[in-house]
């Protein structure tokens, strides 16, 4: 294959692609905006940049998450995607999610850990039929509260060294 033309791109413009790789890394499921802020910080970007790519990109998801959930039922490759084990974690849960509702959802996407972010927060709110409005804002909320914990840490760590 030849990518002269992708080189030649890349090095015309290396910060724009290094910003793209922010908010592409923001929108994927694993890394979503913790991810893309630590990947970002370390290429020595713009930390508010970064964040608010970072962010923005997390949270542009859930509505188009919603929709695929919502259009093509998407619960068997929920079940795929995310795996036997996280649905069996919601089922566990449901009673908890239940009970404290909005929340449970905002302190579970909070947690900047794998698994806990805004795509696990999309399927919990599909499964138990959270009003969709309402758990996209929890849901961004928890997203802003755990992309705040990983930059402020990820900055206290860069500091330090």
């Amino acid at each position: 294959m030849d990518f002269s033309i992708a080189t030649a791109l890349f090095q015309a413009y290396p910060l724009f692609f290094k910003y793209l790789v922010v908010f592409l890394l923001g929108m994927a499921p694993i890394s979503e905006a913790r991810g893309a802020i630590i990947m970002g910080i370390s290429l020595g970007l713009n930390p508010m940049m970064v964040f608010l790519l970072g962010l923005i990109a997390n949270i542009l998801v859930i509505p188009i998450l919603f929709y695929f959930l919502k259009v093509a039922r998407l619960n068997d490759l929920a079940l795929k995607l995310f795996g036997a084990r996280t649905m069996k974690k919601i089922e566990k849960n449901r009673k908890k999610f239940e009970v404290f509702g909005e929340l449970a959802l905002i302190l579970f996407v909070a947690i900047p850990l794998p698994m806990t972010g805004a795509w696990t927060g999309v399927l919990i709110a599909h499964i138990l039929k959270f009003n969709k409005r309402r758990s996209f804002a929890v849901i961004s909320a928890g997203v802003l509260i755990a992309s705040l914990i990983v930059l402020t840490s990820t900055l206290g760590v860069s500091f330090v060294l």
